[in-house]
């Protein structure tokens, strides 16, 4: 059987909406050029759309409560635990052309630890629990490890995410560089691992436009709320720059491929830019009389002025040092304090976890919760109690602040749909279409809206940033058998049956998309068995202590966490 060459990239947080502004000022002449060969969409991501969820919904063509992996952390009781591959309870996109004869690799897709054993290698995303100098576990197979070694150095090999807890001007110049720098040192690499261990497919993960439309939104937006008074000219076309490294990327890596390789371009979402406006989901429900405070308000191990004002202050190499001795108090228990200690549960109804990009609440259900009060015939009361206190909230100008308040059985219908919160929120964004910061709630009596301090609008990292994700990414495909200049609707997990249609073998069993334009026959193959992947048998998959510790001190760093 011929065996179509297939190119996957991914661009963490490229939109539409940008791609196409960059495209019409010349910007991107590789992308442009492969969406005038093929189709294109504004692939709409997951609900809300956060990075772990919607890339695994790529990888495994489901739903995030098919695949089980919700977030950063799944909550259990009142705490959290880190959570990320192992969680993963579907096999991906890469392992199911595995068994359908093609050989296959992958590089750099986060929720990937540890790597799957493909026939030509896997190399794990940046949430792996390995420090950032990185080592030969999130590489297969290992041999690869000690060549990347030789070939690159072991600066380009680590994974080198920016220290994103200094935000001066010093700093924002640095990164700029740094990040169209990585750009192309990722897309050397990829080209290098094609070139060297060629495979049948091949997917490569670029994350700095994500990175650069979270910190230098404000700098590139002449209209954003957050835009400093005087903004250094070299910082205003930083994220137009860094699309401009990934085309580039994006070329190198096309010319790299076959002739009749088909190119297959996505992103997990979009980006966009915040409001100056603070929603603080907890101190609602306080105030619609469904949750309580703490009279005295417990102690808080790392409170939220400390942890975001002392890491700056600090060189990141003794930072890390510090954080990995007070990492003996386990990350998920520090997170959790953070997120629950000061609520009186016995007089609490729901809360929230505050999340700043999946805004969200959970009932404190009865014989659920270890201290749950509400009964569950009581659960639609308190869900219009929810959505009228959500619908009241106004912006500047009377405008609305949330556009939908859904219950979760309307979004999430999988096997693991327990693992999602009761209620999602859906953040309208009303002055120019800026979406509002959810933020940790700060004591008992304060407004449940607020503008935030000039000096909290640009960060730094473990505050709301000046970018932000959007529900609408994208999607390109261009080769043989695929229609031309073709605008096309997409969800992405539509992503992986229009891969294996590309591939000509018929969709794996448990995929829940469809593709998203007609294709020729496709070739069944005896699918491998359906529900999990190679780490997530056990009952309580997760991360051992010690990868938690240099897990959770990463996503610190990228501002995942508080």
């Amino acid at each position: 059987m011929h065996k179509n060459k297939i190119l996957i990239i991914g661009i963490d947080g490229a939109g539409l909406d940008l791609v196409e502004r960059f495209a019409r000022s010349g910007s991107l002449p590789n992308i442009s050029s492969l969406m005038r060969q093929g189709i294109s969409a504004g692939l709409q991501s997951t609900l809300p759309p956060t990075t772990l969820p919607a890339w695994t919904s790529f990888m495994t063509g489901a739903s995030p409560s098919s695949h089980g992996l919700p977030d950063f952390t799944i909550r259990e009781g009142y705490g959290v635990r880190f959570a990320g591959g192992p969680c993963r309870r579907l096999p991906t996109l890469f392992t199911y052309l595995e068994n359908c004869g093609l050989r296959t690799s992958a590089a750099w897709f986060p929720a990937t630890y540890p790597p799957e054993s493909l026939s030509g290698y896997h190399i794990s995303g940046w949430d792996s629990p390995v420090t950032a100098q990185g080592n030969s576990s999130f590489v297969h197979p290992t041999s690869l490890h000690r060549a990347l070694l030789r070939q690159f150095g072991g600066d380009h090999v680590a994974f080198d995410t920016v220290d994103e807890f200094r935000t001066d001007e010093a700093w924002y110049l640095k990164t700029a560089k740094a990040l169209v720098d990585r750009v192309t040192r990722r897309a050397e690499m990829a080209a290098w691992l094609m070139t060297h261990h060629p495979t049948d497919v091949a997917g490569f993960y670029f994350g700095e436009t994500d990175t650069a439309a979270h910190h230098f939104w404000a700098f590139c937006d002449p209209t954003s709320p957050r835009r400093p008074k005087q903004v250094d000219p070299r910082l205003e076309t930083v994220i137009e720059d860094v699309y401009q490294a990934i085309d580039a990327a994006v070329g190198l890596l096309v010319e790299t491929a076959e002739k009749d390789a088909t190119v297959v371009i996505l992103s997990d979402h979009g980006s966009g830019g915040s409001s100056d406006i603070a929603i603080y989901l907890n101190r609602m429900l306080a105030d619609a009389g469904l949750l309580k405070f703490r009279q005295r308000l417990r102690f808080n191990p790392a409170p939220a002025s400390l942890r975001n004002s002392i890491p700056g202050l600090i060189p990141a190499k003794y930072r890390r040092r510090l954080f990995r001795l007070a990492g003996g108090l386990a990350p998920a228990f520090l997170e959790s304090r953070i997120r629950f200690a000061n609520i009186d549960w016995h007089g609490t109804s729901a809360f929230s976890e505050e999340i700043n990009y999946a805004p969200s609440v959970w009932y404190n259900l009865q014989g659920r919760e270890p201290k749950g009060t509400l009964h569950v015939q009581d659960r639609d009361r308190v869900f219009e109690t929810i959505e009228r206190a959500a619908k009241s909230l106004k912006g500047p100008g009377g405008s609305q602040l949330i556009d939908r308040v859904m219950p979760r059985e309307s979004i999430h219908s999988g096997r693991y749909v327990y693992l999602f919160p009761d209620i999602i929120i859906e953040p309208a964004r009303p002055g120019g279409g800026y979406t509002p910061a959810f933020l940790p709630s700060k004591g008992r009596v304060s407004p449940i809206t607020a503008r935030l301090n000039p000096a909290d609008q640009l960060g730094p990292k473990g505050r709301s940033l000046p970018g932000c994700h959007t529900p609408i990414g994208i999607l390109i495909a261009a080769g043989q058998g695929l229609p031309r200049d073709e605008r096309v609707t997409a969800h992405i997990q539509d992503v992986a049956p229009l891969i294996t249609s590309i591939a000509g073998v018929s969709p794996a069993p448990w995929f829940e998309g469809q593709c998203p334009i007609p294709m020729g026959p496709t070739k069944t193959i005896p699918s491998i068995d359906c529900p999990t992947n190679n780490s997530s048998n056990s009952s309580q998959p997760g991360y051992t202590a010690a990868e938690e510790r240099i897990v959770a001190e990463r996503l610190k760093r990228l501002g995942y966490l508080e």
